[in-house]
């Protein structure tokens, strides 16, 4: 009976040390994709790797009447809504980055009017192709920077 409490003792022990934080990769994939992932994947270009730091063990069983506890709930209820309210904003700027990758993507192909004609037969690009593709790329840049800011703020109320 001593050897199976010396092993629940020691699995006690190291529990604390075997919950490290997971890691989240940001990705981004040869077709301009950007993809999260808990594992590194091949043939993508690594953007940014965030740590996900475990919540810390509760203390005190459920139940108890201790002075104080309504407060405790109460910052517990905020906390809560804080994390949902920032799982709703990375939600919303996952959804805009979406958006501007596909408007980015649709806008490669000039429209009428944006080639210019030259001597021989031959075309080029207006220079208001050019800035609406520096324009469109400022837009999945700025998505972007709001998505890892959303992220950043949640990581940082998970603190």
């Amino acid at each position: 009976m001593t050897t199976i409490k010396g092993i629940v003792a020691l699995a006690f022990a190291l529990a604390p040390v075997l919950a490290v934080a997971d890691t989240v990769y940001k990705y981004q994939r040869p077709d301009g994709k950007v993809v999260y992932s808990d594992v590194p994947l091949r043939g993508a270009k690594l953007i940014g790797r965030f740590e996900l730091v475990p919540l810390p063990p509760r203390g005190g069983a459920r139940g108890d009447a201790a002075p104080g506890s309504a407060d405790i709930s109460r910052r517990t209820e905020r906390r809560i809504s804080a994390l949902d309210a920032a799982d709703a904003d990375i939600k919303a700027a996952e959804q805009a980055l979406k958006d501007a990758e596909e408007r980015q993507q649709a806008g490669v192909e000039p429209l009428p009017g944006d080639r210019l004609g030259k001597v021989g037969g031959r075309s080029r690009l207006t220079p208001d192709y050019f800035e609406r593709q520096r324009a469109l790329a400022a837009e999945v840049d700025a998505a972007r920077a709001r998505l890892d800011e959303a992220y950043r703020q949640r990581n940082q109320l998970r603190e």
